[in-house]
């Protein structure tokens, strides 16, 4: 097998010096195969091996079952459940499994937060009509405007009887 820098150093003298196979390998040393797979090649040699079996693969379907009962089971639970059935590979490789895939179990976050208000409960007025003073106790020219903006409206719009008592009124 050639390394990257052989393999560009061979179609380079192929495609841009122009130089026959056999002077190729006497300019390299390599054998005249080597020389024509290294031509007929488009793509930069590699080392490639074949992907190993994990020893988490067995267990990858108890794994989906169980995110599917619980998808906030943490890993340490999970991981015992699986040793009890055989399990015997690390804490990191199912931890990395287990952030991968709990995405795909768990609910969808709500977007938006739905507010409801009961009425009364967002504004209250305070009515207290016959104490002519303000919290601090000074002397008001106006004894119907105690409280906020809205306190000196009468709630019921002049038509309730609230007797100078503090009551909750909706808006």
């Amino acid at each position: 097998m050639v390394s990257v820098e052989q393999w560009a150093e061979i179609r380079r003298m192929y495609f841009a010096k122009r130089l026959s196979i056999k002077e190729i390998v006497r300019c390299t040393g390599h054998g005249r195969n080597t020389i024509r797979r290294a031509l007929r090649s488009d793509e930069v040699p590699r080392y490639r091996r074949p992907p190993r079996p994990s020893k988490l693969d067995p267990f990858r379907e108890e794994i989906h079952r169980l995110l599917g009962e619980d998808a906030r089971l943490p890993g340490k639970r999970v991981r015992e459940l699986l040793e009890d059935q055989g399990y015997e590979g690390g804490k990191t490789i199912l931890d990395d499994y287990l952030r991968e895939v709990r995405p795909l179990f768990a609910p969808r976050p709500r977007t938006f937060q739905r507010t409801s208000y009961r009425p009364g409960a967002l504004w209250t007025y305070t009515l207290n009509l016959t104490d002519p003073r303000d919290r601090l106790g000074r002397e008001l020219k106006d004894p119907g405007k105690v409280g906020g903006s809205d306190a000196g409206r009468c709630p019921g719009g002049g038509r309730c009887s609230c007797d100078g008592q503090t009551e909750e009124v909706p808006r």
